[in-house]
């Protein structure tokens, strides 16, 4: 099967919701500090647990970031753009991605993304990540 599927069509053929089942499946959020289960792998809800899933495993799971300008502001600042899909980075990573690309560029770098359900720019200035809203 590994030869003929990948992770995310290997779950969309065979996982099953008795599957599912048997294995206890179930969809969790962060709430404050804890995780909260928010579906199970019952008759109403057992599509949606999947769905998220097959949406966090092999290529799903890696943000799209795309190159928006390389001469944002007339100032060869790169402005990269991530392509939220319900998602919010993990800011440590971004973190350390925005640190490597300002490297290569040798320039500023800004990448605008959702957190927390608003419109976002990180930058490094000095030795810190910044969160601003526009």
């Amino acid at each position: 099967m590994r030869e003929t599927d990948r992770d995310a069509s290997f779950l969309r053929r065979f996982l099953t919701v008795d599957i599912m089942r048997e294995l206890e499946l179930f969809q969790h959020e962060k709430r404050g500090k804890e995780r909260i289960i928010t579906k199970v792998s019952d008759d109403e809800n057992w599509h949606q647990v999947k769905e998220t899933l097959i949406a966090n495993v092999g290529t799903g799971s890696v943000p799209i970031i795309k190159v928006e300008d390389g001469d944002f502001g007339s100032n060869r600042t790169l402005y990269l753009k991530h392509y939220h899909d319900g998602r919010d980075l993990q800011l440590e990573y971004a973190e350390h991605t925005l640190r490597h690309v300002k490297a290569l560029w040798e320039r500023e770098v800004v990448l605008e993304t959702i957190v927390n359900g608003k419109k976002s720019i990180l930058k490094i200035i000095g030795d810190s990540l910044k969160v601003e809203r526009p």
